[in-house]
């Protein structure tokens, strides 16, 4: 049977007609990682062969997936197993995807090639390669393709590195310029609204450290009245009186019209539950009817809100619970790109130099609570308000 696959662009063109047993591909963003993963997959099913497709978790297996039955629907005879996830050839070779949250689940098949998607965000790479996946390779004597936008220094890094100088393997590193489908000045667009460091990552795949020494002070504009905008107020609950505990905290955050992100308040202090209440109380009302005060809502501190919203005296304030995405890195990165670009301004207050202080350290400082807080305020003016104003 003669099939026609798809074709590809002289990146992709690089890693399919590798010589090499085992690949590592590493590339940036919309490269088109997928598309060549999934036609190196349905060429060797087609060649009466098995192959599994991994990803970290089913959600994300799901992008492979929808490209593999894209191309088997146009393959006469195919089967597709919805339910298995799972494509066979009318010569008996096929393709399954497979999650890698499992990894006992991953034993026990002989097969003659995987494509390991996003195996930078695969938890114990190393281990789930040695001791499950390299073993299903040995019988048929099959080969491994590992696809992925690099993430620091992890697992994935030390493979790439060891893949440079090892005989059986072949490595390859592509910006997402490589795609000559991909506009230039949509990724000009990008370079402008993301943090540098997130950029080098994302869009042109390199292994680069985002933790430790992400903002500087010369972002860090100082200004003596705040301007007229929409505030909101964020507050990240940490209920203690230690003097070694996390401090609560409440940014009061604005988007200004030229697009500068303004952090015109911060309280910071360490408090009991009652305390905690009474201050948050004060400062809402003193904030008065037209600031939002976003309350995080982990475990007990859902308890504060509640709190906050049944006091009569506070009926007229509006409280709401604070839109917390991610981990803190990426929750910080809206507002990084924003310092970046010179549209940070802090207005003059005591609390300055703290702040100022613990921006510069994170993640690496002792505290984070001024830098979630502000992070929750971002997420509050993004989401609940309508948008960066891009």
């Amino acid at each position: 049977m003669d099939i026609t696959l798809p074709p590809l662009h002289r990146g992709q063109l690089q890693i399919a007609q590798s010589k090499a047993r085992f690949r590592v591909a590493c590339a940036g963003r919309r490269f088109g990682k997928s598309r060549v993963g999934s036609v190196i997959c349905i060429a060797v099913a087609l060649q009466r062969h098995r192959a599994w497709w991994i990803a970290p978790n089913y959600p994300t297996a799901q992008v492979g997936w929808r490209t593999i039955q894209e191309l088997a629907q146009q393959i006469p005879q195919a089967k597709i197993k919805l339910d298995d996830m799972r494509v066979t050839m009318p010569g008996g070779g096929w393709v399954q995807v497979r999650s890698a949250e499992s990894p006992t689940s991953l034993r026990g098949e002989g097969l003659d090639l995987m494509v390991i998607d996003e195996a930078a965000h695969i938890r114990g790479l190393d281990d789930i390669w040695a001791q499950a996946l390299r073993p299903a390779l040995s019988d048929r004597r099959g080969g491994a393709l590992f696809i992925s936008t690099p993430k620091g220094h992890n697992e994935f890094y030390e493979l790439y590195k060891n893949a440079e100088t090892s005989s059986e393997w072949a490595c390859w590193q592509f910006p997402t310029s490589a795609n000559p489908h991909i506009a230039p000045t949509e990724i000009e667009a990008a370079k402008a609204q993301l943090p540098a460091l997130v950029f080098r990552q994302e869009y042109g795949a390199e292994f680069v450290q985002l933790a430790g020494a992400m903002f500087r002070r010369e972002y860090m504009d100082v200004i003596d009245n705040a301007p007229p905008c929409q505030y909101v107020r964020a507050w990240d609950i940490a209920v203690t009186t230690k003097s070694t505990g996390d401090y609560t905290c409440g940014a009061l955050c604005g988007l200004a019209d030229d697009g500068r992100l303004v952090i015109a308040d911060m309280v910071r202090g360490r408090w009991e539950w009652p305390d905690a209440v009474k201050v948050i109380a004060r400062i809402a009302r003193s904030d008065g009817q037209s600031v939002v005060q976003a309350i995080e809502t982990v475990g007990t501190q859902t308890g504060m809100l509640q709190t906050l919203m049944r006091d009569p005296m506070l009926v007229d304030i509006a409280f709401r619970p604070a839109i917390v995405h991610s981990d803190k890195i990426t929750r910080v990165m809206p507002w990084l790109a924003r310092a970046e670009q010179g549209k940070l301004a802090l207005v003059r207050g005591a609390w300055n130099a703290a702040m100022i202080d613990e921006c510069c350290g994170f993640p690496e400082g002792e505290h984070d609570d001024q830098v979630d807080a502000v992070s929750a305020a971002c997420n509050q003016l993004t989401e609940g308000f309508g948008g960066w104003g891009y």
